[in-house]
């Protein structure tokens, strides 16, 4: 048996047991609702098992067309303010923080230390009629009566803003932090000046950790639940609101399994490309 076989079947059984778990906790759920997606229901909600493509016709209907539209637009508009506060945070801690800087990632860090939902809840303490926000407006006479925030896009989006905003800095962190600061200095005794520095090469070397933060805020937003029900009233409804919805009020299993179908379909879309980019990104620096 020669050395390649013997490397070969070693990594095989070491593989084996984590090949198996994924295969069991991570693919088998996926083809039970893609097959279920592929199911219809009779009048009393329980499963027919016969093969129809009726589920992802009606969500050619327009009232799926404009929830879909909706959670676009939402965690399109979500990318773009996370990456635009994301960016220079991440900066300042990469290059212009030194020691404090884990003291800043730390601060980062801390709300993923506390349950999702505590934290959402905290928002409907600050937004409230009777809230912190309002109390603080009032005492400074900034407006006479409370403000109605909850309830409302703006609601919403604050809620997104805050849940995803460390999912765009770490990436973005991890990218700044390996450039060398050689090549800074090279383009400073070039005469550069610090915005074309920045342009022509902090920005460009980065760019793997834009595209990855940009991945790991759109698709979540597209498909949260919790945010929407708690800040918008449910008024905004988003993939993840239709799913539970489907699922639980409707009794549509079925047709809950085809969008989430088709969620997964965006996201498997979302990092194909973006493994493409990174690809392309690394071809050009070679």
């Amino acid at each position: 048996m020669n050395t390649t076989l013997r490397t070969r079947i070693a990594l095989f059984i070491v593989l084996s047991p984590s090949f198996i778990l994924c295969s069991f906790f991570m693919i088998t759920p996926i083809l039970i609702v893609l097959s279920y997606s592929l199911m219809s229901r009779d009048d009393y909600g329980a499963v027919v098992y016969k093969l129809t493509l009726d589920n992802y016709r009606t969500l050619l209907d327009p009232i799926y067309a404009k929830v879909f539209l909706n959670s676009f637009l939402y965690g399109l508009s979500n990318t773009v303010i996370c990456l635009a506060f994301a960016y220079p945070v991440a900066y300042f801690v990469a290059f212009k923080a030194k020691r404090w800087g884990s003291v800043v990632l730390a601060l980062i860090l801390i709300p993923f230390w506390v349950n999702f939902l505590i934290r959402i809840s905290a928002w409907i303490v600050l937004l409230s009629r009777e809230g912190l926000i309002n109390d603080f407006l009032l005492t400074l006479g900034l407006t006479g009566n409370p403000i109605t925030m909850l309830g409302t896009p703006e609601a919403v989006m604050a809620g997104l803003f805050y849940a995803f905003l460390p999912s765009a800095i770490l990436p973005i962190y991890s990218a700044l932090q390996p450039i060398e600061r050689s090549l800074l200095e090279a383009a400073d005794d070039l005469g550069a000046t610090p915005a074309q520095t920045f342009m022509r090469v902090t920005l460009p070397l980065s760019m793997p950790g834009v595209m990855a933060a940009a991945l790991f805020v759109f698709v979540p937003t597209m498909g949260v639940f919790a945010i929407p029900v708690l800040l918008g009233g449910g008024k905004g409804i988003l993939i993840g609101n239709l799913v539970v919805q489907l699922f639980l009020e409707f009794r549509s299993i079925p047709l809950g399994s085809a969008v989430a179908s088709v969620m997964l379909a965006i996201s498997m879309a979302g990092i194909y490309f973006y493994m493409r980019a990174l690809r392309s990104f690394e071809r050009r620096m070679a």
